[in-house]
């Protein structure tokens, strides 16, 4: 899996590419404690266009990052997901609690 983050204007994007299986799990969890030490900006965004496959420990992972930002008055957007996982997203109701979109 990899990851990267840009900051750009007004908003901070983290992209995510490969499997979140529980070891990407981890990873990601790595890259979201070190974007919340930060200094953030009002938007974070989780572009997830090139992942086919999120475990469940990754869906946990982007609840609490989401909760972290609350915490931290910013906005989490999760974009370009394909459609299997924009359902699911939709299934788990995760588009009540943020931006959800696909490709």
């Amino acid at each position: 899996m990899e990851v990267t983050v840009v900051r750009g204007e007004g908003r901070l994007t983290v992209t995510v590419a490969g499997m979140i299986d529980e070891e990407g799990a981890d990873r990601l969890k790595e890259t979201f404690d070190q974007v919340l030490g930060t200094t953030l900006l009002p938007v974070v965004v989780l572009d997830l266009r090139g992942t086919q496959h999120i475990g469940s420990s990754g869906i946990g992972k982007i609840l609490l990052f989401y909760k972290n930002l609350s915490i931290k008055n910013s906005r989490l957007e999760v974009i370009n997901l394909n459609p299997g996982l924009h359902e699911l997203f939709r299934e788990l109701k995760l588009d009540t609690l943020f931006a959800v979109s696909g490709v």
